[in-house]
């Protein structure tokens, strides 16, 4: 079994190295063809235009003319039966089954034992892989090879063919995720990478090759003094051998192949770190095919060795990045410290292969105003850097190198875009009226200093999530209390007279701190939130202590405590806030007002717990991103989930439904922070269950107010009703999307008017 997976491994690994689909599937072909003991092996794959027709793209064994030439649609033959029923067949004798159709001078007739399996992802089938031969039946090991083979080389081919299209074509490409943050933009894209992989490390052309040569040689020399330095450290306490894997790690930085190799590419003008990449790959690859599994192990080892290079390498580069006029910022992974890193001024939209429209960089990148795609699969980054882009955030697809057509049509959407814009000006100084006089109040969810100007100048009505830990994400370790206490004071001075509402620390999931590192199986469900300043009470108190004294002369704070799943909690929090008020009053020796408290709710058990909380609060928060994900069970960062997520599914509404009914028994005030109160259709079903306090991105603000003031609350409050008898999240949003079409409103979910 072991030699199995070692084989499968290898596969794979060779599929991925594959410079497009057609090398990929050779590969397999001949790989299988040996591994397997067979004598012929067919590769058929469902076309682009004709999803229902498999065509046959590679074969060993058999006459290589027919390749290209064979075609099935689904239920048709054997091939087009494995397809259709998304199941293995394995037969004894292939031509007598009653769905084979021969195919002339292929030569198949003379192997007639054969097994197919289809090929699948996403729960769509991609194509069959067969293999035949003459005797011997296949196994129930051999069976499991192949069906694992083919889940596994579903990703692989899906990737081949997107890198493949791409880099043989010049055409406008278009690839698809998931609109992460609404709006549109055109610009060119930047691959940021500070050496947390070499797989997505960009491809570049230098000019400068004597200062390329000589930040290689820096980093290579820095790594192998590291590498000495540790094996000297370790001798001390470890045995010899342990320590000998540092010792040959840093003799092959001292010469050979390794360095030649990469010095010859740069001086053919190929940028460091992808010379430096392309000839780890080539070193690990040699070892990958080897049958001993010890010396194929140390394929591990070049990489290991290649991804501790390629970091001091990006080290030296990332002083000296050249921002394009329109950045798109483009990665596997675009993070929170990438937004940080690039200029406001020029960056204009975002790109992921990870990620969804909640994950916490999609969440930032709505606050900018900056439109965002995530979660895009086989995205095929290195080929990126440098190459024309538009971005359409609204529906979560990209155009790569867009043809004239499509320039000329999005440049036509942004100016329409831009005139909405323009119109929904004049609302900014009018209240949030419906037309049958249902007044809403909104707010906006900073976390940024950048935020306060636009804020105040779009009409907001105070701060109704301050994201208190973005200070803390930006320093390299916990801000003492003097540092908070500005920073709190300077926003609740610029927004005096307003309410303010300061989340209290929530990190933890996909907002970790560089130096309080937690490491857990399940971070979503784990130490974060409240959960950790209750048991860090030190941070807490410091916190609610800056807050409280930046609070003593302008009186418009609110607290929020974020994670909050029960009553128990709140308890807690609220006798070490009443504590540290009381402190400050006798340092000061005044009286101060506690500042009004708030709970969010985003755990489902404070949902069924309503009531309990709001006799302690003075209002609750729902946060609908956290809540729709643990309602829903859907990791918000998790691309291959990203399209269940969605905060109109009725579950999700019957819950705040819930939440609006359980406090309105005590008169506590709802309002909603979540992504869903800035989108034009949330905040439809939002007012319908009742809300009247919306906070959301500055950029949604104005679109939010216009959607406000086109209906009544009677018609949004019947709609809900009618929302809530369907049971398909998808349709709800058609049913809202159809509404606010019919008040000629498209365009503020959309591109295009």
């Amino acid at each position: 079994m072991g030699s199995m997976i070692h084989r499968l491994q290898r596969i794979v690994q060779e599929v991925n190295r594959a410079s497009d689909i057609n090398s990929a599937l050779l590969l397999i072909t001949e790989s299988l063809t040996r591994d397997l003991s067979v004598e012929a092996c067919t590769i058929f794959l469902t076309q682009k235009d004709e999803p229902d027709t498999l065509v046959l793209q590679a074969a060993s064994g058999l006459n290589p003319e027919i390749i290209g030439t064979v075609r099935r649609k689904l239920g048709q033959g054997l091939v087009g039966t494995i397809a259709a029923r998304a199941e293995a067949m394995n037969l004894v004798d292939a031509p007598a089954h009653p769905k084979f159709m021969h195919v002339p001078d292929s030569g198949e007739t003379d192997f007639p034992i054969m097994l197919g399996v289809p090929i699948m992802a996403h729960r769509e089938v991609l194509g069959v892989i067969a293999v035949q031969r003459s005797e011997h039946v296949f196994n129930e090991d051999e069976e499991a090879f192949l069906t694992t083979l083919a889940a596994q080389l579903a990703t692989s081919i899906e990737r081949a063919e997107s890198q493949g299209r791409f880099s043989t074509e010049q055409a406008t490409h278009v690839i698809r995720g998931v609109a992460g943050a609404p709006g549109m933009a055109i610009g060119v894209a930047l691959v940021l990478n500070r050496g947390v992989n070499l797989e997505s490390v960009p491809n570049k052309r230098t000019d400068d090759i004597d200062g390329e040569l000589q930040n290689f040689r820096e980093a290579v020399r820095k790594v192998r003094e590291e590498l000495t330095e540790q094996a000297e450290l370790m001798r001390a306490s470890l045995p010899e051998e342990e320590c000998a894997l540092f010792i040959a790690y840093a003799q092959m930085l001292s010469g050979g192949s390794l360095i030649d190799d990469t010095e010859e590419g740069i001086k053919d003008g190929i940028w460091a770190p992808s010379s430096w990449r392309d000839t780890v790959e080539q070193h690990a690859h040699v070892f990958t095919r080897m049958e001993d599994p010890y010396l194929a192990e140390r394929a591990n080892d070049i990489r290991d060795l290649g991804l501790r290079v390629l970091r001091k390498l990006m080290l030296e580069q990332s002083g000296d990045i050249d921002f394009p006029e329109h950045t798109i910022l483009v990665g596997d992974e675009v993070t929170a410290t990438d937004l940080a890193e690039t200029p406001l001024d020029r960056l204009s939209g975002i790109v992921s292969a990870h990620g969804s429209s909640s994950s916490h960089v999609a969440i930032l990148a709505h606050a900018l105003g900056i439109p965002a795609v995530m979660g895009v699969p086989n995205l095929p980054v290195k080929q990126l850097d440098g190459v024309d882009l538009v971005v359409d955030g609204y529906n979560g697809s990209a155009f790569i190198n867009p043809s004239k057509s499509v320039l000329t049509e999005y440049r036509q959407y942004l100016r329409e875009e831009a005139a909405i814009e323009q119109d929904l000006l004049v609302l900014k100084n009018q209240p949030a009226i419906t037309t049958d006089k249902h007044r809403v109040s909104l707010l906006v969810n900073s976390g940024l200093m950048s935020d306060y100007t636009p804020s105040l100048r779009s009409g907001a009505e105070g701060v109704g999530l301050y994201r208190t830990e973005i200070p803390f994400q930006i320093r390299d370790r916990f801000p003492g209390e003097e540092e908070q206490y500005l920073i709190y004071r300077d926003v609740l001075n610029t927004f005096k007279g307003m309410p303010v509402v300061l989340r209290t620390l929530d990190v933890g999931g996909d907002k970790p701190l560089s130096y309080f590192p937690i490491h857990e199986a399940n971070p979503f469900l784990g130490w974060r939130g409240v959960r950790i300043t209750l048991d860090h009470p030190e941070i807490f108190v410091t916190q609610v202590r800056a807050m409280i004294r930046a609070n003593v002369k302008v009186n418009n704070l609110e607290i929020l405590l974020p994670m909050i799943s029960g009553k128990a909690e709140l308890v807690e929090c609220l006798v070490l806030i009443k504590r540290v008020r009381a402190e400050i009053e006798e340092e000061l020796g005044q009286q101060i007002a506690l500042p009004r408290i708030g709970a969010m709710i985003e755990v489902p058990s404070a949902v069924y717990q309503i009531e309990d909380i709001c006799a302690l609060t003075d209002f609750v928060s729902i946060g609908t991103n956290d809540l729709t994900q643990y309602l829903l069970a859907v990791d918000r960062n998790n691309e291959n989930v990203a399209d269940l997520f969605s905060s109109m599914h009725p579950a999700v509404l019957k819950a705040m439904r819930q939440i609006v009914q359980g406090a309105a028994k005590s008169g506590t005030p709802v309002s909603v922070c979540g992504e869903l109160a800035g989108d034009p259709l949330g905040v439809m079903a939002l007012i319908g269950m009742g809300i009247n306090s919306l906070s959301m991105s500055v950029g949604s603000l104005l679109r939010a107010k216009k959607v406000i003031m086109s209906f009544s609350y009677h018609e949004l409050a019947e709609l809900l009703d009618q929302a809530l008898l369907i049971s398909d999240a998808a349709q709800i949003r058609q049913l809202y999307a159809h509404k606010l079409d019919s008040r000629g409103l498209g365009g503020l979910i959309r591109a295009g008017k």
